[in-house]
């Protein structure tokens, strides 16, 4: 009886429940030192001796069919449930039907010495909350995903006058409170690896990413399927295309609504590709992807 009663309580309280999260959240926990970037990284950095990486993702065959949720605007909370509407599955392919471009695809080089990268030229990320969706800005673009150097703060806010509650998963682990519109919230990255951004206030199609490393050899595609990584030491290095499942692998249901409450999806692609760089060259790398790629 009690179980049931205190998530109850919390739901019904949204300012109390907010304010037991924050309280957890005040403190941030102590960064990592047993992976920490060297001292010196860039200072082997030879902008005489770099080459590039160029390309296009492109998909084949049969396309993918990516239909939106049908859900409340919070299956967890009565006062803002609502009617049904429909939500853009976020990790749906945004493929050109005429050209066949995949854009908004993250093509990176793996296993590049800080020491001999370039000095990271990423512009800072700001993830916001914005239509009961996860918006990643940085620089001029806005969409799903952001590049972050490692040790280095990214901000969170929401532009929504509800209840709202963003939860990292995968090289980052934290849940941040957001109960109403305000000032962005401060949070460091000290772990290399993919950050999963969702929802923890109901809204389960709600997804995001960052990708954490110690140098800025990352790229969207664009609406074309091209991407371009400039001034890249010399070597050979494997070169990833990562993309997100728009599948559903699992999902929960609330025991007293039958509503959704979370979902998760089936493992991101990641088709990887050997490359090698020579100073003043430009290496070209493409990717073909298709339903056969992602296992169907």
């Amino acid at each position: 009886m009690y179980g049931r009663a205190w998530p109850r309580i919390l739901w019904c309280c949204p300012l109390l429940f907010a304010a037991v999260l924050i309280g957890c959240e005040a403190e941030l926990p102590a960064r990592h030192t047993k992976d920490a970037p060297p001292a010196d990284a860039s200072t082997e950095y030879d902008n005489s001796k770099v080459g590039a990486v160029v390309g296009h993702v492109t998909w084949t065959g049969d396309m993918p069919e990516a239909p939106p949720f049908r859900a409340p605007f919070s299956p967890q909370s009565e006062e803002v449930r609502g009617p049904d509407h429909d939500w853009t599955n976020p990790n749906a392919p945004l493929i050109d039907p005429q050209n066949r471009g995949v854009g908004n695809a993250v093509v990176f080089v793996r296993g590049v010495d800080p020491r001999r990268a370039r000095p990271w030229d990423l512009a800072p990320v700001h993830v916001e909350l914005r239509d009961f969706q996860v918006h990643v800005r940085q620089g001029d673009a806005d969409g799903p995903y952001g590049f972050v150097r490692r040790d280095d703060g990214i901000t969170l806010s929401s532009k929504q006058d509800v209840f709202q509650s963003v939860k990292a998963r995968g090289a980052a682990f934290f849940a941040y409170t957001l109960p109403v519109s305000g000032p962005p919230r401060p949070r460091v990255l000290d772990d290399r690896g993919v950050v999963e951004l969702s929802s923890g206030a109901g809204q389960f199609w709600m997804r995001g990413y960052l990708f954490v490393d110690d140098h800025p050899y990352y790229a969207r595609t664009d609406a074309d399927g091209r991407f371009a990584l400039p001034k890249a030491p010399p070597g050979d290095y494997d070169l990833v295309c990562w993309m997100p499942d728009w599948r559903e692998a699992s999902h929960e249901i609330d025991a007293e609504t039958r509503l959704v409450t979370r979902l998760t999806f089936r493992p991101p692609l990641q088709v990887v590709r050997r490359v090698h760089i020579e100073p003043g060259a430009t290496a070209t790398a493409d990717f073909s992807l298709s339903l056969v790629t992602f296992g169907r």
